[in-house]
């Protein structure tokens, strides 16, 4: 209803912040108007009962005791600087007067109203003058002898009194809106930050261990109970994550003595056969089962990378030679499709690796940088120190990866938005890099490129 109102990107404890200090300072404001036109109306009913007793009163003190008793009485009175006397005879000469200097300004009528027939007639009106800053209530009545007495009252104490009265109402509402932040805290406090919590999270989610939850100890119950089903939701997912993982293991390690008999069989077929039809038929068949036992050896290979359970055989390896020979053998690939294979010179290295995973971990990447960089474009290998280890890079000139993919596409089966249907694949060349890397101790990463495309690296240390 009032998301309108707001920046898209605005805080939420901000939006209720603001929101909760317009509604009350709204009703601050139009509460003081009502209460100031409500007892300045009730001021001015007092000022007009004030001005027909005091006209009333001097009219029977004049009638008694003459203009002396009038003039005694009112000086004797104490708001001289509010209220005003005038005497004035049936001709409007001013017999007597006394009011203040503020009083002076307003325009006193100098003749007396025509309505005032007979003795006690009185009549009430209202002066505002516009050089000065409050308005006269005025009244007059006719004495004994004929003469009128005018007397005036300013709003002067009246405006003083409310003024004071918006004073204390403005404090009021200064000590409301104080208490109505109140409900913003609890706000910010039980929800937003439990919520922020959430997201912190959330954002873990993608982690390989895929144990993160989300925790809101303060949270008020209804967020308690969402975390609560979407914590039991990822308990059942990583649960049947980590069955289909294991299933898979145990159904890659039980296809692997399967398949080499069956290589075995198809071998002696190939080598014995006359019929050429059943020799290419073996042949092809080999390749087959060449191709899924080297599928069955990935995933096992993961595994026990995953694990640490990877057997190494470490052999000092120049990084240089391993990278230039692996240029070589994929140049004629990158030929025909259009694509510019190159490797940049760097700092002579060796590394103590396995030279046979190392070197299938980085064919992976130039498998993958083939198969995603359009034609046309380029590939770089090169590398680089970094403390007593190494950092191989492989960039490319392709589509880049999605920032919210980039730690994703590393996870068994999983592949990045780029790869289409015209990449098969099921998703186990980055998450066997991976494998290879940390079964060396090391980490794998990617970055996109200033000006297009994607950098994989492999960091390794120098091995013992």
């Amino acid at each position: 209803m009032f998301s309108n109102l707001w920046p898209e990107k605005m805080p939420s404890q901000w939006r209720l912040s603001l929101l909760m200090g317009l509604i009350v300072g709204s009703s601050i404001a139009l509460t003081i108007l009502l209460v100031r036109a409500a007892v300045n109306q009730d001021l001015r009913r007092a000022d007009q009962a004030v001005i027909l007793d005091d006209l009333v009163g001097y009219a029977a003190i004049y009638a008694h005791t003459g203009l002396r008793g009038v003039q005694d009485v009112f000086s004797a009175g104490q708001h001289a600087d509010s209220n005003g006397i005038r005497i004035m005879d049936q001709a409007g000469h001013i017999l007597y007067e006394q009011m203040s200097e503020a009083m002076r300004d307003y325009p006193w009528p100098i003749v007396a109203p025509t309505d005032l027939h007979k003795r006690g007639d009185t009549q009430q009106s209202a002066i505002a003058f516009d050089t000065a800053p409050y308005h006269l209530s005025l009244g007059a009545i006719r004495l004994h002898d004929g003469n009128t007495l005018w007397f005036g009252r300013s709003s002067v104490e009246a405006e003083r009194y409310l003024s004071n009265i918006q004073n204390h109402l403005w404090l009021a509402g200064i000590m409301a809106g104080l208490v109505a932040m109140l409900p913003v805290l609890w706000y910010s406090y039980d929800v937003i930050h439990p919520i922020k919590a959430f997201t912190a999270s959330a954002k873990r989610l993608h982690l390989p261990e895929g144990e993160v939850r989300l925790i809101a100890p303060t949270a008020i119950p209804e967020l308690k109970t969402l975390a609560s089903v979407i914590n039991a939701g990822l308990d059942q997912i990583l649960s049947l994550t980590r069955e289909l993982q294991s299933t898979n293991d145990q159904l890659a390690h039980e296809l692997r003595t399967p398949l080499a008999r069956i290589r075995g069989n198809l071998e002696a077929l190939h080598d014995h056969t006359d019929s050429p039809l059943a020799e290419d038929a073996a042949a092809r068949s080999l390749e087959e089962i060449d191709r899924a036992a080297q599928l069955v050896q990935s995933i096992l290979t993961i595994r026990a990378g995953d694990h640490g359970a990877l057997r190494l055989h470490r052999q000092a390896t120049p990084v240089s030679d391993l990278l230039e020979k692996l240029v070589d053998l994929f140049t004629p690939a990158a030929e025909d499709r259009g694509l510019k294979l190159s490797v940049v010179p760097g700092l002579d290295l060796m590394l103590n690796v396995d030279r046979e995973l190392l070197t299938q971990a980085v064919a992976n990447l130039l498998d993958n940088a083939l198969a995603y960089t359009p034609k046309g474009g380029g590939i770089i290998v090169h590398w680089h120190g970094e403390g007593t280890g190494a950092v191989i890079c492989v960039d490319d000139t392709g589509p880049g990866v999605h920032p919210e993919e980039m730690h994703m596409i590393w996870e068994r089966y999983n592949r990045g938005s780029a790869a289409i249907s015209r990449h098969p694949g099921i998703g186990l060349g980055l998450s066997l890099v991976r494998a290879i890397a940390t079964a060396h101790s090391g980490m794998v990463g990617v970055n996109n490129r200033e000006l297009g495309g994607a950098s994989f690296w492999i960091r390794l240390p120098q091995g013992v």
